[in-house]
């Protein structure tokens, strides 16, 4: 198998290692075989996606609701990201929980992000990020939670970032609503500030 996958604190996220083979030339690696996939990801995947973000940028935190929920694949091809996962899955043990992960074109290594989680990055210098996603890109389902929000925390690296100011605004604004995070049926996530353990990768 050209592919090892190795389990996370948060039940499905999985981090996806890639064999790579070397020569005089260089090297080569699969970064996709569905018959190696089919065994741990029960997923089709319908869109990619490829994004150059500078040195600080922060995307996210990003998800799709509904029929329109998205899983991902994401990798990096050149540079490095702190990449953060949250578990906004009502049902699930793991609710409102983060994992986080370096990726980068060093390590080759992967992350499967299954639908119901939130999905962003940082960019610890400028780096390119190839995703595959399970559903098309939908507008109206759109939803973001801003990288700071108090019901999250979630961690960031160093001090030095940039963020999308469309994005800021819409986050804004469901902070105003009352709904940061858009839980299932507009509640807020469980718990205050620093209520659940952090899962880690």
């Amino acid at each position: 198998m050209a592919f090892t996958f190795r389990k996370t604190p948060i039940p499905d996220v999985l981090i996806i290692e890639s064999r790579l083979f070397h020569d005089e030339r260089g090297y080569f690696l699969e970064t996709y075989k569905k018959s190696d996939f089919e065994g741990y990801i029960k997923a089709e995947f319908n869109q990619d996606n490829y994004s150059f973000s500078k040195r600080g940028v922060i995307r996210g935190l990003h998800f799709q609701r509904g029929e329109n929920a998205q899983g991902k694949v994401v990798r990096v091809v050149h540079g490095s990201i702190f990449d953060v996962a949250v578990d906004l899955r009502s049902e699930s043990e793991t609710y409102g929980q983060y994992i986080s992960v370096e990726l980068n074109s060093d390590n080759h290594n992967a992350i499967w992000i299954p639908p119901g989680l939130a999905h962003g990055f940082q960019a610890l210098e400028d780096s390119i990020v190839q995703y595959k996603a399970t559903t098309e890109y939908a507008p109206g389902s759109e939803g973001v939670i801003v990288w700071n929000d108090p019901d999250r925390a979630v961690a960031r690296r160093g001090r030095r970032y940039i963020r999308h100011d469309r994005h800021s605004r819409f986050a804004r604004r469901r902070a105003r609503a009352g709904c940061v995070g858009l839980c299932p049926g507009g509640r807020r996530g469980s718990g205050g500030r620093g209520a659940s353990p952090r899962a880690r990768s």
